[in-house]
């Protein structure tokens, strides 16, 4: 970076002051951010009014700061406005959508990990305007950093909604509170009552901004629950609904007409009897309309099947895969090996396409290309146990291979066998990544204790990551602590947050 001496910082300065030229009233303008890995490129995208001048402006402090030539307010010292004067793309003229981008290179220092820029834009000639603030916190690519800032209170599981602003909500998993997140500063506030989930429930964002939450173990009673609920964001009011049957480690996912398939899951689930995974698995399936908040009968699923995955495709079209199953006919118990496509158009499920290794409690995420991500789960084998009904006898592993879904035109898609996780994992977070990878991080793996029939999990605190090409899982940085079923969500600027599963604290991968 730059030095220069004091005088003519200040001369430079009040010159960038003087250049600055016209604007029209009461327009809003904003400032973003993309990136912050060390030794790579951040940008940072400003919105104002169609070409007219603006500069970004960046410092250490945040202190009020009155300029005034301009007649205006900073929220940070202008000490650093020299830099924004001599770098070409911190200082010019917005296209004729009223866009432009300051961008830099961040030196591979760890130094500059260790520090928060705050940055506002000012643009216009008079009356100037001046920008929201943001906050960039510089970070090693593929490393966990504690966030600036933690949740007011601690995320334990739920999910999460886009508001506007890049803001973020995350509902459900912090009791009855919602939380709002301010990726652009990176804080956290309280964002009023909401509904809180348990175990093996689903939450899902709906394309109006609002939630839904469906099922899982009730928080009073810990049995399977009918309970559903609406959260509205806007009006921060929650509507409780009910479902047909009772669900728990179902799926839930948004289809591209805006109604939402609820698939299978357990109607009945008792965390200290491993052998209620085998009763009560569910064929059917449910449909939530948004517009009229009711729950219809949908189509049965060609396999009963529970602590499955269901992820929507970029047709509008939902993936079910994996999951405890039962043989059809002899109701014997399986693990399911099989994947099918849910139609929103014709009501249907298409036929099955088989991965390798049965797998359930497995993560999925969808990638940039249509393609979907199966990461690790547990097996079992049931061949010994079938004949005794001994608990002794249920043998349970944790995969350490993903599976890929590749669609196809006019078939059924196929799966890739990627082999290469440090660590077999269930629950694990798993998160797309800008690239087209994907982020896997945290889970556990699971045995049986004879002696209470019991389950048994060791969380980890290990990450991998996967890039589409090659196909290749390599180790990264781990987190700070083990995490079971953690929840991940991808933040604008292009990171990844990790909360609950455990730690109290947030994470942010950097890429």
């Amino acid at each position: 970076m730059m030095h220069v001496g004091h005088r003519y910082s200040r001369l430079v300065t009040l010159g960038l002051w003087a250049t600055l030229a016209s604007s029209a009233l009461a327009q809003n303008l904003t400032l973003d951010k993309v990136g912050g890995a060390l030794g790579g490129l951040a940008s940072f995208p400003v919105k104002g009014l169609p070409n007219e001048p603006y500069v970004v402006l960046f410092d250490l402090i945040e202190q009020q700061t009155f300029i005034p030539a301009l007649n205006i307010t900073l929220d940070i010292t202008d000490q650093f406005a020299w830099f924004s004067y001599a770098a070409p793309t911190f200082f010019g003229t917005t296209n004729g959508t009223g866009n432009a981008a300051a961008q830099v290179v961040l030196p591979n220092d760890p130094w500059f990990a260790s520090v928060v820029f705050s940055m506002q834009a000012v643009a216009g000639t008079g009356p100037y305007r001046v920008s929201n603030l943001i906050r960039l916190t510089p970070q090693a690519s593929g490393t966990f950093k504690d966030a600036l800032n933690q949740p007011v209170v601690p995320v334990i599981g739920g999910g999460t909604a886009v508001a506007p602003n890049n803001e973020l909500l995350f509902v459900g998993g912090s009791g009855p509170v919602a939380q709002r997140y301010k990726s652009r500063t990176e804080e956290w506030e309280l964002a009023g009552a909401t509904f809180g989930v348990g175990l093996l429930s689903q939450t899902t964002g709906l394309a109006d901004g609002r939630v839904l939450f469906t099922g899982g173990l009730d928080l009073t009673t810990g049995q399977t629950t009918t309970g559903a609920a609406v959260y509205d964001p806007i009006t921060q009011t929650t509507t409780t609904l009910t479902m047909a049957f009772p669900r728990a480690g179902h799926g839930a996912s948004l289809m591209g007409n805006g109604k939402v398939l609820v698939t299978g899951g357990l109607a009945a689930f008792d965390l200290t009897n491993p052998l209620s995974l085998f009763t009560g698995i569910q064929v059917t399936t449910e449909i939530f309309d948004p517009v009229t908040n009711t729950f219809t009968t949908g189509p049965n699923m060609l396999e009963a099947r529970a602590m499955h995955t269901s992820t929507t495709l970029t047709t509008g079209q939902v993936l079910i895969a994996g999951g405890i199953s039962l043989i059809p006919i002899v109701n014997i118990p399986t693990v399911s090996a099989t994947a099918y496509r849910f139609n929103p158009t014709t009501n249907s499920f298409g036929l099955p396409a088989f991965f390798s290794g049965g797998r359930f409690l497995h993560s999925a995420t969808p990638l940039s290309n249509g393609r979907v991500l199966l990461v690790g789960g547990l097996t079992l084998d049931l061949t010994l146990f079938l004949q005794t009904l001994n608990i002794a006898d249920l043998i349970i592993g944790t995969r350490t291979d993903c599976q890929m879904y590749v669609p196809s035109l006019f078939g059924f898609g196929t799966f890739q066998t990627v082999n290469g996780m440090q660590i077999g994992r269930a629950g694990a977070a798993v998160a797309p990544l800008p690239n087209g990878g994907a982020l896997i991080a945290g889970g556990f793996q699971m045995t049986i204790d004879v002696s209470t029939s019991t389950f048994v999990l060791s969380p980890t605190a290990t990450a991998d990551r996967f890039t589409q090409g090659p196909n290749l899982i390599t180790p990264i940085g781990s987190m700070a602590a083990p995490r079971l079923f953690p929840t991940t969500i991808n933040l604008p600027d292009g990171t990844v947050m990790v909360v609950g599963g455990g730690p109290s604290n947030a994470e942010i991968f950097q890429n």
